[in-house]
């Protein structure tokens, strides 16, 4: 019994061996040949020109923007993971505890409006 589990195992892995280096031939074989210029080797990085000056303004809307987005992706987070609490332990939730949480909404959903009247959503 234990031979031939060591068989399957060894068969397994030189099948898993085999269709990688094969498949490896046959994209090398049938693979489109690429020249290789100045602009295919330089990295695209968000429309800014990597040769250029590193001294270039930089959008201070987008960086708020971008600011925002990691404060609400974290809230959204946050969020999720308390449905999921109050869905598994509802009842175990003191009310305390339920009071905090809906103060901790009230704070997101008051921020989110400040931001909004604010303009620094539009962009």
């Amino acid at each position: 019994m234990g031979v031939n589990l060591l068989y399957e195992g060894l068969f397994f892995l030189m099948f898993v061996l085999l269709l990688s280096v094969g498949l490896m031939l046959v994209s090398m074989v049938l693979g489109q040949r690429v020249r290789r210029n100045r602009d295919k080797l330089v990295a695209f990085e968000c429309g800014f020109d990597p040769m250029s000056s590193s001294r270039a303004p930089f959008s201070f809307r987008f960086f708020v923007l971008a600011l925002l987005f990691l404060i609400f992706d974290v809230e959204v987070v946050m969020i999720i993971s308390f449905c999921y609490s109050l869905k598994i332990v509802f009842l175990s939730l003191s009310s305390m505890t339920m009071l905090y949480f809906f103060a901790f909404f009230l704070i997101l959903l008051l921020g989110l409006v400040h931001e909004a009247n604010e303009g620094s959503l539009d962009w």
